[in-house]
């Protein structure tokens, strides 16, 4: 569509049009860009690509187009000259263990000797340097900026977390992937996908996208595995360990995992084919993290003893963090911020707890709403103390957040949750808490903790500052805890 095209610069901010740029009309979550046509053109931009007709000078090319989002990834990658082709790109989607999962991948090819290169939720790394990210998934022309910038400086593998918003919202169009990893798929974000299968629609998207030669590694024990592994057209690896031996396209497999042991809250010891892993990194939802990065590093030609390495290397930032202390309990930093996640870290916890097993969660305003009181229920059946706070409130009121909350958190004995507890006599919570100031919930979390108890701090993991109705309030979970014990 755009052959021929001469592009010196693009923009779908109006604000940053210079003389002879191309300004793509988009539509935000808040605004249209159509809107802003005419100050684009005000600002100079010669070309104006729109799904509608608009008024404009006689020397103002118009293009028209069905989807502006996709125009806007095709002239992006057509400026960047395609970097996807030059690189191995990695793309991981699912509800859950992206971000884990990408760490991981991206220790694996470090300790190959590769230069890396990762885009995802926490930051984006180029060559070992950090960029603070604003998105799981940028929007596609900063994303191509970025692949293009590895490229020039020598990254030969990128692993880059792929959102089912950047699949709807057409970011990672026309990239161009080597692998593509399905980790699972559970209740989050309908407030954007309206359902399930919407949701799942928006993922398969990313299948599609794998070079002819590519492949695709998904989670086996996921029930949508098979939904995602229909839409593939090349190789297809799966992982997993419930259901034993897998079928493949071209044949069968043996499942390479073998067994794993939690240690303590500090140690996981995972076993796969001859290899003992030990990680920092328990609970049986990463051993499929694991077992996603091995996958990946085997379809790489890597050796057991390089994987090894890379996954006892890794560091994943605001994930099951441990933060050491000397008043004799443990608290962990954790990102888990969906019903599923939420059930899987405190179950993993709670076999490890002695004395009282305490959390502190909220929600996100403006997001998911259906999954507020199913956390709550999760909550109250599996903590014994639980302090309900604030996320990024955004524009709704945060008091109405808490309250959507506090609505599953009853005594009654039927779940409204449909998440399967791996522990038997489930007794409910002993006391509930309502505090608005995230910080001021940390604090009375840690104050009510004492020897042998578990202190949970979920939701946020990495995150630096709350949003306040547009207004940025500086807090980070684990420094907020450090700072307690200063004292």
């Amino acid at each position: 569509m755009f052959e021929g095209l001469s592009i010196n610069n693009i923009s779908y901010d109006s604000r940053n049009i210079k003389k002879g740029d191309i300004f793509v009309a988009i539509h935000g979550l808040k605004v249209d860009g159509y809107d802003f046509i005419p100050q684009a053109i005000q600002n100079g931009a010669t070309t104006v690509v729109a799904e509608k007709e608009f008024d404009a000078p006689s020397e103002v090319k118009k293009i028209i187009v069905e989807n502006s989002r996709k125009a806007l990834a095709e002239l992006s990658n057509q400026l960047y000259d395609y970097p996807s082709r030059k690189l191995k790109l990695i793309g991981i989607t699912g509800t859950n263990g992206k971000t884990t999962t990408a760490y991981l991948i991206e220790s694996v090819f470090s300790a190959a000797g590769f230069k890396t290169g990762l885009i995802g939720t926490v930051e984006t790394k180029i060559a070992g340097k950090s960029i603070d990210s604003t998105l799981t998934t940028p929007e596609s022309l900063p994303l191509q900026g970025l692949l293009a910038q590895m490229v020039k400086e020598g990254v030969t593998h990128v692993v880059m977390e792929v959102s089912s918003h950047a699949l709807a919202q057409s970011r990672v169009y026309g990239c161009e992937f080597d692998v593509a990893i399905f980790t699972n798929l559970t209740h989050d974000h309908l407030d954007f996908h309206k359902d399930m299968a919407n949701y799942l629609n928006e993922k398969k998207k990313l299948f599609k996208m794998l070079k002819p030669d590519g492949a695709a590694i998904i989670n086996v024990d996921d029930p949508y595995s098979k939904e995602i592994a229909a839409e593939v057209e090349t190789e297809v690896i799966f992982y997993g360990f419930k259901e034993g031996r897998h079928e493949l396209k071209t044949g069968e497999q043996e499942g390479a995992f073998s067994a794993f042991n939690i240690d303590s809250l500090n140690s996981m010891q995972v076993k796969i084919d001859s290899e003992e892993i030990k990680t920092n990194l328990i609970g049986e939802y990463n051993v499929y993290n694991i077992l996603a990065a091995y996958q990946c590093g085997l379809y790489f030609n890597l050796s057991s003893k390089i994987i090894k390495r890379g996954l006892e290397r890794a560091n994943v930032p605001g994930r099951f963090e441990i933060i050491k202390n000397n008043r004799g309990f443990d608290v962990v930093v954790d990102f888990a911020h969906s019903p599923d996640a939420l059930g899987k870290l405190l179950a993993t916890v709670k076999p490890f707890v002695k004395g009282k097993l305490v959390l502190v969660f909220g929600c996100p305003g403006d997001r998911d709403k259906a999954k507020r009181p199913v956390m709550g229920d999760i909550a109250a059946r599996l903590a014994d103390i639980v302090i309900v706070t604030t996320d990024d409130p955004h524009s709704e009121d945060p008091q109405d957040i808490i309250n959507d909350i506090s609505m599953g958190m009853t005594n009654s004995q039927k779940p409204i949750s449909n998440f399967q507890f791996p522990i038997s006599n489930i007794e409910f919570q002993k006391a509930n808490y309502f505090v608005l100031d995230r910080k001021a919930a940390i604090q009375k979390a840690l104050e009510s903790a004492s020897k042998g108890d578990v202190v949970i701090i979920a939701g946020r993991g990495h995150e630096i500052s709350q949003d306040f109705n547009g207004e940025k309030i500086y807090i980070n979970d684990s420094k907020v805890v450090k700072e307690f014990f200063k004292d």
